[in-house]
């Protein structure tokens, strides 16, 4: 009888310590966010560049309106200095910041030898559509742009 009662307990005590149960699932560690800031931190050039919703300029298409814009080159690859290479060949270059929030990019400063960009102060601000990724880059200029006829323009960027 004795025996049967130690096994008895040996057997609660078991249970209640969860012995013989599945161990605990190892936690899956959250997956790391990058920044837009770091995102952004590349070469880009046009894929499709669109004025107040008409598409100007297609990279796929043979037939574009301001067929420029396979030239046009924003490098934001080093540090905050930018190179701006707009569609009409013209190089500025400045700096640029990306807003705490993630949803603007902000050229500053940009001159070239010619001055700054037509009608922009040397300042030109984009607001970023989407969250990039690491081979594209949506922007829409905050303001009309007096190169693209006083547009707004929209640019789908790739790396």
């Amino acid at each position: 009888m004795k025996n049967f009662i130690f096994l008895i307990c040996a057997i609660a005590v078991m249970a209640c310590s969860g012995a013989g149960s599945d161990p605990a699932p190892t936690p899956v560690p959250p997956t790391p966010t990058v920044d837009v800031a770091t995102l952004v931190k590349k070469v880009w050039t046009a894929s499709s560049a669109q004025w107040d919703g008409v598409t100007k300029y297609d990279k796929t298409s043979t037939s574009n309106v301001v067929q420029g814009y396979s030239q046009f080159k924003l490098d934001l690859s080093a540090g905050s200095a930018v190179t701006l290479t707009e569609f009409d060949g013209k190089i500025f270059t400045g700096t640029y910041s990306v807003s705490t929030d993630g949803k603007s990019l902000t050229l500053n400063g940009l001159t070239s030898s010619a001055g700054a960009p037509t009608g922009t102060g040397g300042i030109i601000t984009y607001s970023i559509l989407a969250t990039p990724t690491a081979t594209t880059l949506s922007l829409q200029q905050t303001t009309a742009y007096v190169k693209a006829s006083s547009a707004i323009v929209k640019l789908a960027l790739v790396n």
